[in-house]
């Protein structure tokens, strides 16, 4: 119960209308402005505080307008003959379809509840169908439905009445007027209903000391405190930054020895872009400080108009005409403070969780540098420029096709449970279902990783223009389905639609296990096989001959900058950051689940990359660091589907058996004679499918309903006790990317093949496409250090014999 320093005057404090009860008023939007010379300046006032909230007969609940009969209006507003919609003109039609989208679009069922929910996609699919008949008995639902409405359902549903209802507007006059209205009706109910919600009371006590804001889903307890502590690391984050570019400066170049110039310009190159990145960290994180310093500033001074004076107050308790309490213009002063707060919190919310995503995005980003390292380590260096360039094409290509096509594929919402069809390059972006532009960025950076792991299993033998053709159509279609498929609120096998088709669960592929790495190591697998092996690869008696990379210390490299990014990769693919779960108001959210993630990321790759090491040196009877940096890579491709639903011990788990996994894999494709010169096939698709299974087994109940709230009884990990129908989903994913991307991308390489587009010639491939394809070696080279190149005979000059007999050279 809170409490007022009212100003009154003395001859009014034993009327019983003096104490007025406010019950939590909500935000009311709208503000009366008082004239204070309304007081009669003749009383004399005296302060007193009185706890307040307000009667049932005062409260502004009892101020709303009925609804029905506006639901109604618009029900009959929809009573058209039969095949009206139908009849309409195509450009008509796609204003109509248009309207259904801004009626149905995005998280709906979260926004208006589960049955409203529901009818609004039906009756944007009766819109989208022409289905004249269905739409009116729909829409003769919603008067029914009022009741059950909260403040923000409410709400909700006007705006997106308003919406659709201004795209009816935009037909202009056809027939008898009968959209126009429509519209009209339809602006008119959802303004009512948002102006309704914003005014709503409830009986419910706030909690003392927190402010819970509640958007949709997202539900916030933002305080100065929590920026200053996001301060506080982001600038441990930027001093460990300095350190480390401080010590890679220290590090004198006479000590920087290599075997020849060009390598030592290498290193020295290398070594001024860790020093950039680092400084470039260490700014930012500057930045970041401060302006979270700023944030937690303006939280503080934000709470000011919490308070209210008797100054404020008193010109609204008293009328001209009488002393009878003005309850709605206390009630709007009031909530009107609280809306502005609430409005403050909205952008601080927005702009906290687009910052996370875009930092988490140029994280994944950075892996591209990480592939293109690893990529120039695992290859001989007669290919290292060409290795480099295709990684630079598939991040180019990629972009633009993912710009036109792949988003909306993707994303494209309301779409159908196969492919999306809104948001062709990125029209409409920002919009409630697409996201922002930083969503955008983020899934492109996971769209070029796919297209960078396939890159690395047709390496050293691929014409360039095929990587510009696979690369494009890998971005722009291939990936893209797969991600509508279990990413899309729309999508069939996706765990975030309301009625999902598999299983009543979907599959939980939460950062891409099979999404990701399947489609770009199944991609890899059959570009492998159509262009087969490596001339050298096996010799005519078909053992395996090894082609090791040129530079291990590349290899590593690489695979410490992927490890760095895969904690933009799976711990970002929440999204948001300021979540908080169950009551809200503890030290307990979905930064808790971020933080659990990374750690069970981490587990499981160094479990893997341990597993590899004592493993190999059991097989292969020596340490190999090669080895332990796919095993490593192996397990982050594994745990990279159940990340955020696993304990961490289950995370252990994962990586061991993922690096027997990628042993396996790879003697199997020795045995078949497959030649993937960075094990990609075997480590993304292999590792990637163990891991859609691990999370069948695994993936814990509560985890499981934090990660994925608003389906209660949702199935879990079989081994936890959640029944066997999350890893049958698992399964079919496995089986369904598996057929997908055989039929797209097999036949795809297999026609590039048969028009001489795939493979480069024999000569370029002895020679290597350093010096045929681009211009010259990005080393200096020696033909006897590449095993492949064996010559029939050496011939050498002769020189002079102490006897006599002639001396024999060769020309």
């Amino acid at each position: 119960m809170a409490s007022l320093t009212f100003l009154q005057p003395l001859s009014n404090l034993s009327s019983p209308t003096t104490l007025v009860s406010l019950k939590n008023p909500h935000h009311i939007p709208s503000f009366t402005s008082l004239n204070p010379s309304i007081i009669p300046k003749t009383r004399p006032f005296k302060s007193f505080t009185a706890s307040f909230s307000l009667a049932e007969s005062n409260s502004p609940k009892s101020l709303q307008p009925n609804l029905q009969p506006f639901l109604q209006e618009l029900a009959d507003s929809f009573d058209l003959p039969q095949d009206y919609f139908a009849q309409l003109p195509s450009d008509l039609r796609l204003d109509l379809n248009d309207a259904a989208f801004d009626l149905s679009n995005g998280r709906v069922i979260d926004e208006c509840g589960q049955e409203l929910g529901e009818t609004l996609l039906n009756l944007s699919r009766a819109w989208e169908a022409a289905d004249t008949s269905t739409s009116h008995a729909l829409a003769r639902q919603l008067p029914g439905l009022e009741e059950s409405l909260t403040g923000n359902a409410k709400s909700a549903f006007g705006k997106r009445l308003v919406s659709a209802g201004r795209r009816f507007q935009s037909m202009g006059q056809y027939g008898q007027g009968e959209l126009q209205k429509i519209a009209k009706v339809m602006i008119t109910t959802g303004r009512v209903l948002s102006e309704s919600s914003t005014s709503t009371v409830t009986d419910e006590q706030p909690k003392k000391e927190s402010r819970m804001l509640k958007f949709g889903e997202l539900q916030l307890e933002l305080t100065s405190d929590k920026a200053i502590i996001g301060a506080i690391i982001s600038v441990g984050f930027g001093i460990l930054s300095w350190e480390l570019a401080q010590g890679i400066q220290n590090i004198p170049e006479s000590s920087l020895q290599y075997a020849n110039e060009n390598a030592l310009m290498l290193a020295k190159s290398l070594r001024g872009a860790l020093l950039a990145v680092c400084y470039s960290s260490a700014f930012l994180s500057a930045l970041t400080s401060v302006g979270l310093v700023l944030l937690g500033r303006q939280l503080k001074s934000s709470m000011g108009p919490l308070t209210c004076t008797a100054s404020d107050l008193a010109p609204l308790l008293l009328t001209t005409t009488t002393t009878t309490l003005n309850a709605t213009a206390i009630a709007e002063f009031l909530c009107s403070r609280f809306n502005t707060i609430s409005i403050k919190f909205n952008d601080t919310t927005h702009a906290i969780d687009n910052t996370y995503l875009l930092f988490s995005a140029y994280l994944v980003f950075a892996m591209q540098l990480g592939f293109a390292m690893l990529c120039a380590g695992s290859v001989r260096a007669k290919n290292t420029m060409n290795i480099m360039l295709t990684n630079v094409l598939d991040a180019a290509a990629g972009a633009l096709s993912y710009y036109l096509f792949g988003f909306a594929f993707a994303f494209g919402a309301p779409s159908n449970a196969f492919i999306g069809r809104h948001f062709f390059g990125l029209h409409n972006i920002p919009s409630l279902s697409g996201g922002d532009y930083s969503f955008f960025l983020y899934q492109w950076a996971f769209a070029i990783a796919a297209a960078g792991i396939t890159s690395g299993s047709i390496a050293e033998r691929t014409q360039f223009v095929a990587y510009l053709i696979y690369s494009s159509f890998l971005t722009g279609f291939v990936y893209p389905v797969v991600s509508h498929w279990f990413w899309s609120a729309d999508g069939w096998a996706s765990p975030i639609r309301p009625n999902n088709l598999l299983f009543g669960s979907g599959s939980i592929d939460f950062a891409g296990s099979g999404v990701v790495h399947m489609v770009g190591g199944i991609a890899g697998l059959w570009g492998a096989v159509i262009e087969g092996p490596r001339i050298g690869r096996f010799d005519r008696t078909g053992r395996s001959v090894a082609l090791r990379g040129h530079s291990a210390s590349l290899v590593v490299l690489g695979t410490f900058l992927l490890w760095f990014g895969w904690y933009g990769f799976n711990p970002g693919s929440f999204l948001t950051i300021l979540k908080s779960y169950g009551e809200g108001g503890t030290y307990y959210g979905q930064w808790s689940a971020i933080g659990r993630t990374a750690v069970t990321t981490t587990l499981a790759g160094c479990t893997a990359a341990l597993t590899t090491l004592f493993s190999k040196r059991l097989l292969a009877g020596h340490w190999n660091v090669l080895d332990v940096c796919n095993g490593l890579l192996g397990g982050f491709a594994a745990i990279t589907s159940g990340c955020s639903v696993v304990e961490p011990w289950a995370a252990i788990v994962c990586g061991f058996v993922a690096a027997w996994v990628l042993i396996g894999c790879n003697k199997v494709a020795e045995k078949l004679k497959y030649d993937d010169p960075l094990e990609a096939a075997q480590l993304h698709g292999g590792c990637g499918a163990w891991g859609l299974i691990f999370t069948g087994l695994f993936a814990t109940e509560a985890y499981v309903n934090e990660v994925y709230a608003g389906k209660p009884g949702r199935p879990f990990g079989l081994l936890m006790g959640g029944g066997g129908k999350l890893l049958a989903a698992q399964i079919v994913q496995v089986l369904v990317v598996l057929v997908w991307v055989s039929a797209t991308m097999g036949p795809l390489f297999y026609g590039l093949h048969k028009l001489k587009l795939l493979r480069i010639s024999r000569e370029d491939e002895t020679q290597g496409m350093d010096m045929t394809r681009h211009g010259g070696f990005a080393y200096v080279y020696h033909d006897e250090d590449d095993p492949s190149i064996k010559p029939e005979f050496m011939m050498r000059r002769v020189g002079a014999t102490d006897d006599a007999s002639p001396a024999i050279t060769t020309p």
